[in-house]
């Protein structure tokens, strides 16, 4: 197969850039974490948004996963916090905020802002595992940071 397509189930699909790939990954990882660090498990998922639980099943499988449709990752976007749904858009460079009344938590803003400045100084520090260079883990740490303090910060606005 040609390096420009990509099998996806009995699916294959043209991918010039890696997009597919790279929203598939982002997308596995967006439900682990949102099982992880926020209990919303398959089941929460399709109770929350109406969408089958075969068809959430479908979107955490380990080999060939099912991609969301727009109309699914809408209603699962409702759901899971917006840096989780962030994190499916980064392969288009993009980040969401929820709609805030003005009076977000600006005690949340600075905790995240110390939180990012922490980590990033540790991530340049020349014995941190990249020496002063970002590494991905240091580099996916910190835009998870970066992710709820934008989410908080545009409740303010």
């Amino acid at each position: 197969m040609p390096h420009h397509m990509q099998r996806f189930g009995n699916t294959i699909m043209i991918d010039r850039d890696g997009t597919k790939h790279d929203v598939l990954d982002r997308q596995e990882r967006t439900l682990r974490l949102a099982e992880r660090d926020h209990g919303v498990t398959a089941r929460v998922l399709s109770a929350e948004t109406g969408v089958p639980l075969s068809t959430v099943q479908s979107w955490k499988r380990s080999f060939a996963p099912a991609l969301m449709s727009l109309g699914d990752f809408v209603a699962v976007s409702r759901v899971i916090p917006d840096a989780l749904t962030s994190l499916c858009l980064e392969p288009g460079g993009k980040h969401v905020g929820t709609n805030g009344c003005g009076d977000g938590n600006l005690d949340a803003v600075a905790v995240h802002a110390g939180d990012f400045a922490h980590d990033y100084a540790k991530a340049r520090h020349p014995e941190s595992p990249g020496g002063t260079e970002i590494v991905p883990q240091e580099a996916a740490k910190l835009s998870e940071i970066a992710g709820r303090f934008t989410s908080e910060a545009r409740k303010t606005a």
